[in-house]
């Protein structure tokens, strides 16, 4: 039995390389078709106008953490290990820290996969080790071949964990996530190390110095930005043009002990350092992300045929459609497909629901109606800690 072929209509299609109207054939979790006219036994959805956008990608962030409060205990740090020191010393005394440290680690990942596809991300890249319930039939896709190094100060020797790397796979580690001398000097011992290569991809960068920023482009590294964060611990974040302008830069929202809520409040505070175009910010989430973490499964970040049917759908607007995602609000999206298949959306694209067969409930998405599949609600009802914003209806529908 062959999948329901849906065929989007009068949408505007936005890619990192620009945008047209037109439309979008999909079958089971492929993108197969663009602007070619409709067939007899496809299931027509008109798209108001909107935006269709690649499912986008959330390059950094620590899936473990979310349920905490954003918190730090001195005005600025000049290193992001004082910071560390910091929290590990209250453990046992912050009722902040306490509380979520127990809560069930499968629920605490529950709520970061809500944080990220209710913000129309459907690729996110964590930082830790793959957690067991992050491995298979996770809500949202999480990048699975990389290896990493917390930093120079902390975890796993990096020459190790790095040699340990596929050529294949990014090999990442947080490095000058501080403003003085500490933070600049941590690059120079990378490169004593001989760790600065092509798949050598820096987290935070805030010490950088230009010259710095050139070796790393030179040997054909990245940098995954979090300003949101940088701006939280020090006051001052990252300086990306040059690293954007090469394709070597993505985003990443950080967990929410120290960064933005979630990718849109991300790319709004990415906006507002005016280092990047909205076109630029743009392809930090969606096709220079993929290239960076090395996503091999075709089309991620991108809206090709053949690619994965990881897509999202905007309101419309008369502005220039990259500059929409940096007033978004996530109870704005109206659709979040996942290889093709709807996680949530609005009510008015029940249908697209039916066509997958996908039953659905009814949700609330910060005082939003929504609708949500139903093995996503029934996975959030038993869990015991709640994602801010959401709520769930008493009734499920769509049978």
């Amino acid at each position: 039995m062959f999948a329901q072929t849906l065929y989007f209509k009068n949408v505007t299609i936005v890619t990192a390389d620009g945008y047209h109207h037109g439309s979008l054939r999909l079958q089971g979790d492929k993108i197969t078709a663009l602007d070619e006219p409709p067939r007899g036994r496809d299931q027509i959805i008109d798209g108001a106008g909107g935006l269709l956008i690649p499912g986008l990608i959330n390059a950094h962030d620590h899936l473990e953490l979310n349920t905490f409060k954003r918190l730090k205990y001195r005005a600025y740090y000049t290193h992001s290990r004082q910071w560390i020191e910091d929290i590990e010393a209250r453990f046992e005394s912050d009722p902040d820290l306490i509380e979520p440290r127990r809560q069930p680690l499968t629920d605490r990942l529950l709520v970061s996969a809500l944080k990220n596809l209710l913000s129309g991300v459907t690729t996110v890249c964590h930082h830790n080790p793959l957690h067991p319930p992050l491995r298979r039939n996770f809500p949202v896709r999480v990048v699975k071949s990389y290896e990493f190094c917390h930093s120079l100060f902390r975890g796993e020797e990096p020459s190790a964990s790095y040699h340990r790397t596929k050529d294949r796979d990014p090999w990442m580690i947080h490095l000058a996530e501080g403003v003085e001398t500490e933070a600049e000097a941590e690059f120079e011992q990378l490169e004593r190390l001989g760790l600065l290569q092509q798949n050598t991809v820096l987290v935070h960068g805030v010490g950088l110095t230009f010259q710095q920023r050139q070796t790393l482009i030179k040997r054909g590294g990245g940098l995954i930005w979090c300003p949101g964060s940088n701006f939280f611990l020090f006051g001052q974040t990252a300086c990306v043009q040059e690293l954007s302008q090469v394709g070597k830069l993505a985003l990443g929202s950080d967990s929410r002990l120290s960064g933005e809520f979630d990718l849109l409040a991300e790319l709004r505070i990415a906006h507002q350092t005016g280092q990047l175009s909205p076109q630029a910010l743009f392809r930090s989430v969606t096709s220079d992300a993929a290239r960076l973490l090395r996503l091999r499964e075709g089309g991620r970040g991108q809206i090709i045929p053949g690619g994965v049917a990881d897509l999202v759908l905007l309101p419309p607007t008369v502005a220039d459609p990259f500059t929409r995602l940096l007033d978004l609000t996530r109870a704005q999206i109206e659709l979040v497909l996942l290889a093709g298949k709807p996680v949530v959306g609005s009510p008015w694209l029940q249908p697209v629901f039916e066509a997958t067969k996908t039953r659905f409930g009814s949700v609330a998405v910060d005082g939003t109606e929504k609708i949500m599949s139903r093995k996503l609600i029934r996975r959030v009802r038993s869990s015991a800690v709640a994602e801010p914003g959401l709520q769930i209806g008493s009734g499920e529908i769509g049978d």
